[in-house]
């Protein structure tokens, strides 16, 4: 039987995501805590629910026949 160590190691080499670091302005890191708050999620979910929107408007705009 797998311990936990082993379990996490094993869903964090199936996991499509990946790990980065971002430093924000005060200002805008507090406006996003803020924000988080207001919908009861961590930071990091909705700073990825603001990126994959924006970059599937950008797509959007590069290839308008799709």
């Amino acid at each position: 039987m797998m311990d936990w160590r082993q379990i996490l190691i094993e869903l964090m080499s199936q996991s499509d995501r990946v790990q980065t670091s971002i430093y924000f302005p005060k200002d805008i890191h507090e406006a996003l805590v803020r924000w988080a708050e207001e919908e009861d999620r961590p930071i990091s979910n909705l700073v990825v629910r603001i990126v994959s929107k924006a970059v599937e408007e950008r797509e959007k705009q590069q290839n308008p026949q799709q």
